[in-house]
């Protein structure tokens, strides 16, 4: 029998932290409690720094954040922290920190002579700004980031980021410089919650909001959806002040009718239920749980109870094992995992599961509305709240519309190792790597997931097209790395653009005309990292 957490609080049954799986990560707990260390003490350099040199400065504290669900919860945290701090401070999301948003921002910053925070990204854009901004007194900075730094292809290059460490050293914090993953063991909002920890132990509090942020970037891919690293760090520190349950659930959307949830899961694939919302409702019908509310609407996962789940799970495992002969621990693997309940939500069904609360910031960043999903994350439970509400209903349906055009209009191509799509009129810039992400975990015939997938979709108003590249984990633990494959290739046609990432999700832009000899280049990169 396979026993799930109630969605109120049961502490007989909550997971412990010390049961979940460090083997994982090939790393012992005293290797991982060292770089930890480590990169405390590097971030306590980045407080240092910033206290000494923010307090005499007339402007307010400027953070830039990226307008991902993970940028959006590292500002809220900064925010939060310096609010508490009484610094006052500014928070501006952007799309991407491309080299002419560089150029901008620098612009501001020598106008106005802001301490400046850059969360989320800058490691792969810091030579720029230490170039720009290193030389000139007036205008110090700190980088808060958890992607490759510029121009190291991965993590191996321990020499090369050792160089980069100290070369940057107080001003650049980075989980790479001590041997921390920065694509599984920490997000950018982790690296934001540190350093907010640094300025007031208080603000162990804003430990929920790192998780959020780390569940945004899809750090919690370890067995049953549990996380690794850094990250069960900071799930200790939101346990120790009784913000986070962990609980046993099935692997579904908490807030889809179940037949929807069952039927559109990107994790669970069940030929002859997946994709068919009204054949996933008759077959849910002949479990004896009663499907319809009151008003007639199919029940979500958070209404069931611990009985109607344990139902549904049998029936699907049933069905797994007998009609498409599946192992049991297979499914089950895949059907039961973590999921990380925030306390203080309860009375809030969109931001009680961290992984729901990340659906809506992304929801809000996405769709040029960042500055709400700051005030969200930052605790804003009235306006904020409502208007968030509606921007993810528009949202799913900007996504619903455009996966649903994709695949009735064939628009995937495919060239040796690589397949890609346009967005053409469909699928703006903003979400075209969230389509790209959801793609790459279908289960159809459409996607090959032995190949990474580029979301190509044209930069309005310019003659460049943004390109968002993600690949399946099976093939990154063969070798490809998309960060590196998009940089080579773009030293290789000489375009002078920035670009880089995780090597499971990276991107960058391209002009137009050289967008064919791009995707020719990079399939043949891809190439040679499989080889």
């Amino acid at each position: 029998m396979i026993c799930f957490n109630s969605s109120n609080r049961n502490d007989n049954k909550i997971i412990q932290l010390k049961e979940l799986n460090f083997k994982s990560m090939n790393i012992s707990r005293e290797k991982m409690a060292n770089n930890l260390k480590e990169l405390i003490l590097g971030i306590v350099k980045c407080r240092d720094y910033f206290l000494a040199n923010s307090k005499n400065l007339n402007a307010p504290i400027h953070v830039y954040t990226h307008i991902d669900a993970d940028g959006l919860s590292s500002g809220a945290i900064l925010g939060k922290a310096l609010y508490r701090e009484n610094f006052p401070f500014q928070i501006s999301i952007l799309r991407q920190l491309e080299r002419e948003e560089i150029e901008r921002v620098i612009k501001d910053i020598k106008k106005y002579h802001n301490f400046t925070i850059f969360a989320d990204f800058g490691s792969g854009q810091y030579l720029e700004l230490q170039e720009k901004l290193c030389n000139d007194n007036s205008c110090p900075f700190i980088i808060l980031d958890h992607h490759l730094p510029q121009n190291i292809a991965n993590q191996e290059e321990k020499e090369l980021i050792e160089e980069i460490r100290k070369k940057t050293s107080p001003w650049h914090a980075n989980p790479y410089f001590y041997g921390i993953d920065g694509s599984t063991e920490i997000s950018g909002a982790g690296m934001s919650y540190f350093f907010a920890k640094c300025l007031n132990p208080n603000n162990i509090d804003l430990s929920p909001i790192a998780i959020v942020g780390a569940t945004g970037d899809i750090q919690n891919q370890a067995k049953n959806k549990s996380f690794v690293g850094v990250n069960l760090h900071i799930l200790e520190d939101a346990k120790k002040v009784n913000l986070i349950d962990i609980i046993n659930d099935l692997n579904f959307s908490s807030l889809k009718p179940i037949n929807e949830a069952i039927a559109y899961s990107k994790d669970i694939n069940l030929p002859g239920l997946s994709n068919d919302a009204n054949r996933c409702l008759k077959f849910l019908q002949t479990t004896s749980v009663l499907m319809e509310n009151a008003d007639g609407t199919i029940r979500s996962l958070n209404t069931l109870t611990q009985d109607e789940k344990q139902k549904i799970s049998t029936a699907i495992i049933e069905y797994s094992t007998i009609k498409l002969n599946i192992e049991p621990g297979e499914i089950i693997e895949k059907l039961i995992v973590h999921k990380y309940l925030l306390t203080r939500e309860q009375n809030y069904e969109e931001l009680h599961d961290a992984g729901e609360f990340s659906n809506m910031l992304n929801s809000c960043g996405r769709s040029n509305n960042g500055s709400i999903g700051i005030a969200l994350a930052m605790g804003d439970r009235n306006s904020a709240y409502v208007q968030a509400k509606q921007i993810l209903n528009d949202y799913k349906k900007l996504l619903f519309d455009g996966l649903n055009w994709i695949y009735n209009e064939k628009k995937i191509q495919s060239k040796t190792n690589i397949q890609y799509f346009f967005g053409e009129d469909k699928i703006p810039e903003t979400i075209i790597g969230v389509i790209a992400s959801i793609l790459i975990f279908d289960k159809g015939d459409e996607i090959d997931v032995e190949k990474p997938i580029f979301g190509i979709a044209r930069r309005q108003d310019e003659d460049v097209y943004k390109i968002s590249g993600r690949a399946h984990k099976s093939i990154v633990r063969k070798g490809i790395n998309l960060s590196d494959a998009i940089r080579k290739t773009l030293e290789r046609l000489e375009i002078d653009v920035m670009g880089g990432g995780h090597p499971p999700a990276a991107g960058t832009t391209v002009p137009i005309d050289k967008i064919e000899v791009f995707l020719d280049t990079i399939d043949l990169i891809v190439k040679n990292q499989i080889s």
